[in-house]
């Protein structure tokens, strides 16, 4: 995005498609006011609103026919969450009258935004700190109410660490400035240096290794069914549902790709996946289909294996856990054992998953980075022991810049103008 696009005024739907009894859409931008009173009726009245005022009013396109009577409220800068001058239009809550807004909007001068286009901007005008960002983001991921609790704690403990560590590479910087004034030798004394850099270094590992991977960061658990054909995969997976998602039949090889929905257990999001039958296909699309389930179940946190009294498997592999389905036929009581015909020991099944995926959520508690910020630490700790490697005082005082100014990145921070600042301030240099 460049500097000029983040003068332009945007709009965009800011409640979830679909019809419902209200909608809200937002323009952010110097020429929000404007292009807002241009889709009313009365835009004199909207213009001379003051900030975090509400009106009622009517929106109407550029022949003057009515759209719709929505309340409109107006945030004035500084004064608004985007630190720009905002107006907020809460309408009724059909989609085609969102989208008419919105045209209506982008006509009069505004543009759409982009993905967190409006948080971007309240970041970058100083109204949102990355940690806040960072603390909305993990709500919208929160995979149950327990998680939510967690967040503070698990984004308090990062940030901290984060913040000890760009301390750590200041204080050193410090050292190596202050021995560029003032010290009698261009060289660095290795002495107590290389051991404070490897510290830093160890740090660095340490965090990412506490980072929570990418199933951690996509709001819910999955389970994928897997199995024989006609062992029942289909059948409990409607079970669980508690209606008729997927096809149940006698004929193997129903199921030609993965189905998958969504229950709530103990407010957590769980995807329970029904994969194709294992065995060897008798078409292309059948392999297609296999082979798409088998990669699904490889990424599941939880992999159930569906057995039937024809072929009861004793041992699981590769972390599956057994379901031995049909238990009504053969009287079978080892297990987890199971009837999606009569419904027997289906309690207990929907209890073992609850408690596998109360367990995967207390083993959460892992900081969450991007791929971007774990690149980023990466380059961080190349510096640092490309640092070790030189004696001469300049260069590892650049370098060291130079991993500090990526820290500060990670915080938020501005090393041109906060870090030297925070040099000033806290260490002394040069006084």
């Amino acid at each position: 995005m460049t500097l000029a696009a983040l003068h332009d005024t945007i709009v965009a739907i800011s409640t979830p498609l679909g019809t419902s009894a209200l909608a809200s859409l937002r323009l952010s931008g110097p020429e929000a006011i404007a292009i807002a009173a241009r889709c009313t009726d009365t835009p004199k009245k909207l213009l001379t609103t003051i900030g975090g005022m509400s009106i009622y009013t009517n929106v109407v396109d550029a022949d003057g026919a009515h759209i719709d009577d929505v309340i409109v409220t107006v945030w004035r800068a500084p004064r608004s969450y985007t630190g720009e001058d905002i107006v907020e239009f809460h309408t009724h809550g059909s989609p085609v009258i969102v989208d008419a807004i919105q045209r209506l909007c982008v006509a009069s001068g505004a543009r759409l935004a982009e993905a967190g286009e409006f948080s971007r901007r309240a970041f970058m005008n100083g109204k949102l700190g990355l940690e806040a960002l960072e603390r909305t983001i993990m709500r919208l991921d929160a995979s149950s109410e327990g998680s939510l609790g967690k967040i503070e704690t698990l984004l308090s403990a990062k940030f901290n660490r984060l913040r000890a560590i760009y301390d750590a590479i200041i204080s050193l910087l410090a050292q190596v400035n202050a021995e560029i004034d003032f010290g009698e030798s261009d060289h660095v004394d290795t002495t107590g240096f290389s051991h404070d850099l490897d510290r830093i270094c160890a740090e660095f590992d340490d965090f990412i290794a506490r980072a929570a991977n990418v199933q951690a960061n996509k709001g819910y658990f999955s389970v994928a069914l897997t199995g024989l054909p006609n062992v029942g995969k289909s059948s409990i997976f409607n079970a669980l549902l508690r209606y008729e998602r997927s096809i149940v039949s006698d004929t193997p090889g129903t199921t030609r790709d993965y189905v998958e929905a969504f229950v709530v257990f103990e407010g957590f999001r769980v995807k329970i996946i029904d994969t194709a039958g294992l065995r060897d296909a008798t078409d292309t699309i059948e392999s297609k289909g296999i082979s798409l389930g088998s990669a699904i179940a490889e990424e599941a946190d939880i992999v159930l294996r569906i057995t039937d009294p024809e072929r009861r498997a004793t041992h699981a592999t590769r972390g599956e856990i057994l379901v031995h389905n049909k238990c009504d036929l053969d009287g079978y009581t080892d297990g987890i054992a199971f009837s999606a015909t009569t419904g027997q020991g289906l309690d207990r099944l929907v209890g073992f998953i609850k408690e596998q995926v109360m367990t995967l959520d207390a083993e959460r508690t892992g900081y969450q980075i991007a791929d971007t910020e774990k690149e980023l630490i990466q380059s961080i700790t190349a510096i640092l022991d490309k640092s070790l490697l030189n004696n001469e005082l300049s260069i590892v005082a650049e370098e060291l810049r130079i991993a500090a100014d990526r820290v500060a990145s990670l915080l938020g921070l501005n090393i041109s103008e906060d870090s030297l600042q925070y040099i000033f301030n806290k260490m002394c240099i040069g006084k």
